[in-house]
């Protein structure tokens, strides 16, 4: 009975350690979305977070650390919806599955794709390995699928595979990283159903007439 009391008290501790651990996580987020990673202070974090300064070191050994890990994870979410593309699947229903989730994440982190944005104006320094190796080989991948896609006549041989990836990249990450510009001149978000739903109809048949066959 005592192991078990032991092993329980023990899985436990690892959850609570693991919710503080997101918890701190969702709080740099919070933190570095709005301020990068030169304005951002371990205070203020530590604050959102609900936990001394302290503790932060016991799971990173730096504010770039936790920085670093912020962006990876940032990254990794951003580019999960990317590796769905093969070219086993019919475009028509790729894409689209891809534009609706890229939509999706810009509604529902938008302040992971800001954070990814100030990231990149300031020219990547944190995370410019993962761009040119890990992230480069996925995005070659993917514009070689859209090659065999168009060597099947499946897509217009007019399409330049990059720019495609790169435009979609654009046109969602937009209502994400200029919400607030979005909100002025329409007077509404994404949050708004309507218009989350205006988003996904337009985007998919503004893309998808561009890529198809005529």
């Amino acid at each position: 009975m005592s192991m078990t009391f032991f092993e329980s008290s023990s899985q436990m501790e690892q959850k609570k350690s693991t919710q503080k651990r997101n918890q701190l996580l969702n709080a740099a987020l919070d933190v570095f979305s709005v301020y990068g990673f030169s304005g951002a202070s371990l205070d203020e974090i530590a604050q959102l977070a609900n936990m001394h300064k302290s503790n932060i070191f016991y799971y990173y050994e730096n504010k770039e650390s936790l920085y670093v890990e912020v962006l990876t994870t940032v990254l990794q979410k951003w580019l999960a919806p990317l590796q769905t593309l093969e070219s086993e699947l019919e475009p028509t229903e790729a894409l689209t599955h891809y534009l609706i989730q890229k939509i999706e994440s810009s509604r529902d982190q938008p302040k992971a794709s800001r954070l990814f944005a100030l990231e990149i104006i300031q020219g990547a320094p944190h995370i410019l390995p993962i761009l040119k190796g890990p992230l480069k080989k996925l995005f070659k991948r993917k514009t070689k699928v859209i090659q065999t896609w168009q060597e099947q006549g499946k897509l217009s041989a007019e399409v330049d595979p990059e720019l495609l990836i790169l435009n979609i990249w654009a046109i969602t990450q937009n209502y994400a990283d200029f919400s607030t510009q979005i909100e002025m001149v329409t007077g509404k978000t994404l949050r708004n159903r309507s218009m989350f739903q205006r988003t996904i109809e337009h985007t998919i048949h503004v893309m998808l007439y561009g890529v198809l066959p005529r």
